[in-house]
């Protein structure tokens, strides 16, 4: 087996033996890059979980960069680009008693300007797990998400 293999295997190992992180540090968050930087990535993504758990719509334009796509399919499978005034009209309509969620970081991982992201959300109410994958950027403003890929069809 090639060494290249190996690695890949070893790597896809890991991913499924991602330990669940706290919400105030980086302990059991895969990625890499420095950890200022990370850290850093991590209070966006703070901020960005709390546009659908406090309905805090200013979450949005702070974690997320004006022109940022966020991106679904449909329950038919055909590719959807949402607006974030969409996306927040639907956030909007969640009812207050609604069950809360559980968030877990999985991967922060920086390079340079540019992160990616994992995140894991549980639904109390369903018990129904979801995963948002999130490109970011840093800009002259700080890390900002550019992309929002959802695992779940809209």
């Amino acid at each position: 087996m090639s060494k290249l293999s190996i690695l890949s295997i070893v790597l896809l190992i890991s991913l499924f033996q991602v330990l669940p992180a706290s919400a105030d540090d980086l302990d059991g968050v895969l990625g890499a890059g420095p950890r200022s930087e990370r850290l850093a990535v991590l209070e966006t993504l703070k901020t960005y979980l709390k546009v659908t758990d406090e309905k805090e719509n200013a979450a949005i334009r702070k974690s997320f960069h004006p022109t940022a796509h966020l991106m679904s399919v449909s329950k038919k499978g055909s590719l959807r680009s949402l607006t974030q005034d969409f996306w927040w009209e639907r956030v909007s309509q969640i009812p207050d008693d609604h069950p809360g969620r559980t968030s877990k970081f999985r991967i922060i991982d920086v390079s340079g300007h540019a992160a990616m992201a994992r995140i894991d959300i549980k639904n109390a109410g369903t018990g129904s797990i979801s995963t948002d994958y999130l490109n970011l950027q840093k800009v002259d403003s700080g890390w900002r998400i550019v992309n929002k890929t959802l695992s779940t069809p809209l």
